[in-house]
């Protein structure tokens, strides 16, 4: 799987509310401001390690252009190798017992994702599904963006690493806040068949609250992740076979793997029937209770109406 570089958000919304927030900006400015804040490389006939190396690099050569290069790339490249370990960690227990039980300890901002990733992954197979048009549950009704007029926070998102540099020099900081959702394009590829893209590009929201910093004292601000979502736009306008969110070779590459792995079954053959009415941005829901991941559950969809 592969993911943008995350940018926070402050906010109290729920991944779902900040959705319809997003689709009420409408389909070519969401999808164009979602390419151009959270890009991602091609990663197509690389090796594993090449684009590991790359990735360090990287990091190394932007943490030389801020200041405080040294603990900023230090801090990047531990932010990954713990990601790698989180991809690993209790992977079996989960997929024999399909129990997503969760460490109960808070975390800093960029700690996270790490502890999201497997779900998020998890859940972007069920994406693949609706991309696809295999999925195992519908929508269970269609509502409306939220007023055209709330702020598209997306647009004031800021990177991970700036975050921290504001609310570690000051506890005044206005990016401080008790809510924060970490935004990310991810990307699911094939490493069998040199990492080519499988289906389209979806989002996550990964949704945390505050500790009580009274109650604990910690060097940074701590947070509980509280909820997930992954979502993705549905296109059902003529603009639909071309259109990287949803184009003909997105469906065909996910339908196609999603078969080879015994996850979805072949569509009859014939003409596929294309569902007319407005584009639509998809969505799924977890929740962490009690220490536990739970079953992700169907959105409703999100109508675009520009």
């Amino acid at each position: 799987m592969q993911m943008s570089k995350p940018l926070v958000m402050p906010s109290n919304k729920t991944g779902f509310e900040l959705f319809q927030s997003m689709a009420a900006i409408g389909l070519e400015e969401l999808t164009s401001e979602m390419s151009s804040l959270m890009p991602m490389d091609e990663l197509m006939g690389k090796t594993a390690e090449q684009i590991a190396f790359e990735g360090i690099a990287s990091a190394i050569i932007q943490g030389r252009n801020k200041e405080g290069a040294t603990s900023s790339a230090a801090r990047t490249i531990a932010a990954v190798k713990s990601m790698a370990i989180a991809m690993n960690s209790g992977r079996k227990e989960r997929v024999s017992t399909g129990i997503w039980n969760v460490s109960e300890d808070p975390l800093t901002v960029d700690e996270i994702l790490a502890f999201s990733m497997q779900k998020i992954e998890n859940m972007a197979v069920d994406g693949l599904k609706i991309q696809a048009d295999i999925a195992d549950d519908n929508a269970p009704f269609d509502v409306s963006p939220l007023n055209a007029k709330t702020t598209n926070l997306l647009a004031s998102a800021v990177p991970i690493e700036d975050w921290i540099k504001a609310n570690t020099t000051t506890k005044t900081s206005a990016l401080d806040s008790e809510a924060i959702t970490l935004s990310m394009v991810i990307q699911l590829r094939d490493p069998m068949r040199q990492y080519e893209a499988v289906g389209a590009p979806m989002i996550a929201l990964i949704h945390a609250t505050a500790v009580d910093e009274k109650a604990e004292s910690y060097d940074e601000r701590r947070y509980k992740v509280t909820s997930l979502q992954v979502g993705g736009i549905k296109v059902r306008t003529s603009a639909g076979p071309k259109h990287i969110w949803d184009g003909e070779k997105q469906k065909l590459t996910a339908l196609q793997w999603l078969v080879a792995y015994g996850i979805g079954k072949q569509a009859k053959k014939g003409k596929r029937l294309i569902s007319k009415g407005p584009d639509l941005l998809w969505s799924f829901s977890s929740r962490v209770m009690a220490d536990m991941w739970l079953r992700p559950i169907r959105n409703p969809d999100v109508k675009f109406t520009k």
